[in-house]
């Protein structure tokens, strides 16, 4: 029952890095995630061409009462359909499970982010006297004030920055390019790191713009662990998260009446909805507009 199992999720998730043209990381928590719900139903004795809607439902339902989020369910949900539909069209099974079943009502909450004075006590913990210091300042600022994937930060290399146009070009999800701008600090920054620190990193002949104490490509978990050592040497109290810089950005771009269609294109969205997110206002924020653009607050 494993092995047809794991034949089965491993077509599928061929399907989606060849045919498709999904990135890596997405196909992986294609992966991930129907890992799981064949791991549950391995413990109830369900194989795959048993599989039906109330196995779904039950291991939805349990996954709820985990306690894990209505974005994690629907995730999941989407995957466990986007499976049964390629094995009916590749003739693997002759039923849908799933084709009955409504997606799980999401609770968008908004998504953490810093404030711009977190940003900035974040952006003073690296030493930029240093050569690693330098190139993590380098890394934290294109996050924030370019709105970049971690992935996409690891994908860069030495020509996708023209200083020229004062633009990057990034390799997004599903190998989609866009351009993004950059301002004077990430210029400053960039020279400095390009000038004098990636020189001495780089051992091995990588085109990659960031590189580790080795020479390799600066990795996505690399990246990570350097934001949150520096999130938890600045004393910020907020659960620090991957994408809480790019959250950061696109937030403070709404609140400062950027246009939801740029916000978009900057972060490479492609339905507007997923931009959407980002208009929420914390609540302070909201009062203080109250106060100050209600009519009846000013007699």
């Amino acid at each position: 029952m494993r092995k047809a199992t794991e034949t089965s999720i491993l077509r599928f998730t061929d399907y989606l890095y060849l045919e498709k043209g999904l990135s890596l990381n997405t196909v992986n928590s294609y992966r991930s995630d129907l890992s799981l719900f064949f791991s549950y139903l391995e413990s109830r004795g369900v194989d795959l061409q048993s599989v039906r809607s109330d196995h779904v439902v039950d291991y939805l339902s349990f996954c709820s009462r985990t306690g894990l989020s209505s974005r994690t369910i629907s995730r999941y949900m989407s995957s466990i359909r986007a499976l049964f539909r390629f094995m009916i069209n590749e003739r693997i099974t002759e039923k849908d499970p799933t084709v009955s079943l409504s997606r799980p009502k999401m609770v968008k909450n908004p998504p953490e982010y810093l404030t711009l004075e977190e940003v900035e006590i974040l952006l003073d913990m690296p030493d930029e006297k240093t050569v690693l210091g330098l190139r993590d300042k380098t890394i934290i600022e294109l996050l924030y004030s370019c709105g970049l994937r971690i992935s996409e930060v690891v994908q860069l290399q030495v020509n996708s920055v023209s200083f020229d146009e004062g633009l990057i070009l990034v390799q997004g999800k599903g190998s989609k390019e866009r351009i993004v701008p950059f301002g004077k600090r990430a210029e400053s920054l960039l020279y400095g790191y390009l000038d004098t620190a990636r020189g001495s990193l780089q051992k091995k002949g990588s085109s990659s713009l960031f590189l580790n104490f080795r020479g390799d490509t600066l990795s996505r978990k690399g990246i990570w662990k350097i934001i949150n050592g520096y999130a938890k040497r600045s004393g910020i109290t907020k659960h620090i998260k991957p994408h809480i810089l790019r959250h950061s950005f696109a937030t403070h771009l709404i609140q400062n009446g950027a246009d939801l269609r740029i916000v978009q294109e900057l972060l490479g969205h492609s339905d507007i909805s997923t931009t959407q997110i980002y208009t929420h206002l914390d609540r302070g924020t909201l009062i203080d507009m109250h106060k100050k653009y209600h009519p009846l607050e000013r007699l």
